[in-house]
């Protein structure tokens, strides 16, 4: 193992300073300024490896080492931090204490290290320890049958990817292995069968630990890293169709709910498999688009996630059968909900559509089901994101206390929605990275591809940097 030992120790050293500190610190406070200040460093490590991968000293690793920064992981880096300062800054005192923040900083971590691999065992360790401390945040307040639940999927989830790295271990075995890390990968991500576990865990467990666990969508790493350089097209094929069927469904499930909570699980649940539809690679266009949507999802379902639970925080529990009020009390929360909400349906001005246009332009030339269930998922989701809006925000307010948002909320929601909308303004910075990583996809599956006993892909152009940015 190798790189910048000073880059390590900031990206790595932040996280395990607020382990410690929430272990042995009896301030809450104090540890909570502690974790918002060890974020924030870690945030800037990781954003400096995709500004100046040069400087990490892992951009030119060869495989033997195991850490290595490719362009796929480069532009994944930044989003475990991200997800972890946010949730530090915006989580309620009562909602969050000294044991949530070490498991918010021990989640982060996981996730940046399986990032920064491609060794089995080591992503097989990331898997593990961050299915643990989900299990373990969500473990708090939720009822025994929930964590039952949430434990068999998980437990199945890990046995499976174990027994498909064994099998891949042995050459006459691989296809078989890699089948098994497919349905692991499944069962992680929710994709249609193995889709009840998510809203369960937004139902009746925590948001917190349950967006942190599912946004930065390691899973999808595992099969870019694991599955796509190996595996035949009939089962990249299958698992297309699957996390596409999947994506429609779940949409269309979170327009009938009654749970403001499950409602954004269903939500999740669509946005998640939306991108695994992607990695099909059969158009380049239609990758980047899934490298986009990515990034621009995890951020978009996290300050989602965040405005409903600053909502309960407030209200108690929501349903969608009424019309709740509160414009007018919070009118910021209330814009960045609807923001947020259709960014992840492609409205224009957003991240979203920037998305939206590569999915649908590379797809209809490649692979036209595609596309058209991409516009339906996305007009799907916009529908389910203005009847929660309605409902949430709508009406003459009900007997709750109207407070209104605390200074870090308003700067955490505010500095989402900037985000979210300059790129969607200016997408450059962010789709020429995502393209650097799509071609890299295509080169690993043309690899694939060209393997002996393999069936020759229909050969693909990547996609050129200046396609998406002039539209």
């Amino acid at each position: 193992m190798s790189g910048n030992p000073a880059w390590l120790v900031a990206l790595f050293g932040p996280a395990l300073l607020a382990i410690v500190s929430a272990a042995l610190d009896r301030d809450a406070r104090r540890v909570r300024a502690m974790a918002v200040g060890c974020a924030l460093v870690c945030s800037a490590a990781a954003m400096t490896a995709t500004l100046l991968p040069a400087l990490t000293g892992l951009a030119e690793q060869a495989g033997a080492s195991a850490l290595r920064l490719d362009a796929l992981s480069q532009i994944l880096l930044p989003l475990p931090p991200l997800l972890w300062l946010i949730t530090v800054a915006v989580t309620p005192q009562a909602q969050l204490d000294r044991a949530g923040l070490g498991r918010t900083a021990a989640a982060a971590g996981a996730c940046m290290l399986g990032f920064l691999t491609e060794w089995p065992a080591l992503l097989a360790a990331c898997w593990l320890l961050s299915s643990a401390v989900f299990l373990w945040g969500c473990s708090r307040g939720a009822n025994p049958r929930t964590i039952r639940v949430l434990a068999v999927y998980h437990a199945l989830g890990a046995l499976l990817f174990g027994a498909g790295l064994v099998l891949c271990a042995i050459g006459e075995l691989a296809a078989a292995g890699r089948w098994l890390i497919v349905a692991a990968v499944l069962l992680r991500k929710g994709i249609v069968p193995f889709h009840a576990w998510i809203p369960e865990a937004f139902d009746a467990a925590r948001i917190g630990p349950t967006v942190l666990f599912s946004a930065p969508q390691l899973g999808t790493y595992v099969a870019a890293t694991l599955v796509l350089p190996h595996a035949s097209a009939e089962l990249l094929r299958v698992v297309a169709l699957l996390a596409l069927g999947t994506s429609v469904y779940g949409a269309a499930l979170a327009l009938v709910q009654v749970e403001a909570r499950r409602a954004l699980g269903y939500l999740f649940v669509s946005q998640s498999a939306l991108v695994l539809a992607g990695l099909d690679c059969t158009s380049g266009e239609a990758v980047t688009g899934a490298v986009v949507l990515w990034l621009a999802s995890a951020l978009a379902f996290t300050g989602l996630a965040r405005t409903v639970l600053c909502l309960e925080a407030r209200r108690g529990r929501l349903r969608l059968t009424e019309h709740h009020g509160g414009f007018d009390q919070m009118p910021l929360l209330a814009a960045s909900f609807l923001l947020f909400g259709l960014a992840s349906s492609g409205f224009p001005g957003t991240l979203g559509f920037v998305v939206q246009e590569l999915l649908v332009h590379g797809a209809v030339q490649s692979f036209p089901a595609m596309g058209f269930l991409t516009i339906a998922a996305a007009s799907l989701t916009a529908l389910a994101v203005l009847r929660m809006y309605f409902s949430l925000f709508c009406g003459r307010p009900g007997g709750w206390v109207a407070l209104s948002l605390r200074r870090r909320e308003s700067v955490v929601f505010a500095g989402i929605a900037l985000v979210l909308v300059l790129a969607g303004m200016v997408p450059g910075p962010v789709v020429r990275p995502c393209v650097r990583a799509s071609e890299l996809l295509l080169v690993r599956a043309g690899a694939r591809a060209h393997a002996p006993g393999q069936p020759a892909l229909p050969a693909v152009a990547p996609p050129r940097a200046e396609e998406p940015l002039a539209r």
